[in-house]
């Protein structure tokens, strides 16, 4: 069998997240650290989620989830036979959520992340390999709710990840088990209510994850790929106190999320690659909140690849179905009967 170099990142740049269940949307995709030789990539996914919901059956809510944008950049060197490098600036987690119709109105969430990963892998030489660095990130964003608005920022902060995995080239085969840890930010900003404004502090943990990812051939020029994501959301909360209002809890996540993926490639020719692949995320309720709409979701995924010479472009496309949920504040239930979204990337790289 001849050698593939089919990865699902490679193959499928629209599976920037559309989780709306939560905030996770990169999935902290490392799989460039796995290309050969020196490689540079820039990757562009956008986002189109289509979620309303009926409050009790009164009243319509319209637009809970708007278009948004994702942009990542990827560097990885061959630094000698053993020893690779790689560098990672994502936007790991997100939220865009906004309400036009009453009683919600003027409800919204916006919640922007990016982080700067370094990666080191060694291989053994026996297929077997290990991996581990360290990420920078940042997270803001503002909401608007009952407890009024709220504006807040991190500074840079730290975490880690480590891993390992096995490969063997001849069949294709590739698994790799990576471990990212929890990252604690400290806010500061501001909540305004008719009151008044306040300066407020908090804090806010994105969880920690395992990634599972997996490749293999199954016959000439033919693989399949598939990934498990497992991120502890479950007792993660937003929490803010100031002087003038006091503390405040502006949300909480009461479960964990897992999402997997599988898929098949197929290498045409020396230029063409294409893939199919299939997703399912469980949903996760956030307690008390209308800020995350969408329950449990199911995806499908087609993706297209063109390699010539030292450059390649991908481009993907992918549709997810939500499942209903209700979510209930107040003593206002409101249920949200499914959705959608459509997710469009692109993805350009150069070998050196």
């Amino acid at each position: 069998m001849n050698k593939l170099t089919l990865t699902t990142a490679a193959l499928f740049t629209a599976a920037a997240t559309t989780a709306q269940a939560g905030i996770d949307r990169s999935d902290q995709d490392i799989s460039i650290l796995f290309e050969e030789g020196n490689y540079l990539s820039f990757s562009y996914a956008n986002v189109s989620p289509t979620i309303e919901g009926v409050g009790a059956g009164v009243f319509p809510i319209s637009q809970s989830a708007v278009d948004f944008s994702m942009f990542s950049l990827g560097y990885k060197t061959q630094l000698n036979d053993n020893l690779s490098l790689a560098l990672i600036w994502d936007q790991p987690f997100g939220a865009s959520i906004q309400y036009i119709d009453a009683p919600l109105a003027p409800g919204m969430a916006e919640v922007k992340s990016s982080a700067l990963t370094g990666i080191l892998r060694y291989e053994m030489g026996n297929g077997f390999s290990v991996h581990g660095g360290v990420r920078a990130q940042k997270v803001s964003g503002e909401i608007i709710s009952s407890l009024g608005a709220l504006s807040a920022e991190s500074g840079n902060e730290w975490g880690g990840l480590v891993g390992v995995a096995y490969e063997k080239p001849e069949i294709a085969l590739r698994v790799a088990l990576t471990y990212f840890t929890s990252v604690d930010h400290a806010l500061t900003g501001f909540r305004a209510t008719p009151f008044g404004v306040d300066a407020v502090t908090g804090s806010v943990t994105m969880p920690e994850a395992f990634n599972l990812d997996f490749q293999t051939g199954i016959a000439e020029n033919t693989l399949v790929f598939g990934s498990i994501r497992h991120a502890m959301w479950d007792g993660i909360s937003l929490d803010t106190t100031g002087p003038a209002f006091g503390d405040a809890n502006w949300v909480n996540f009461v479960e964990d999320i897992t999402s997997y993926e599988l898929g098949i490639g197929r290498r045409l020719n020396d230029n063409w690659s294409v893939s199919l692949s299939v997703g399912y995320e469980n949903g996760m309720d956030t307690g008390a909140t209308f800020l995350a709409p969408a329950g449990a979701s199911k995806s499908v995924a087609l993706g297209a690849k063109y390699t010539q010479g030292n450059y390649d472009i991908s481009a993907g496309v992918q549709y997810t179905k939500f499942d209903s949920k209700t979510v209930t504040s107040g003593g206002l239930p409101v249920v949200y009967d499914g959705g959608s979204a459509v997710a469009v990337g692109v993805k350009m790289g150069l070998r050196f």
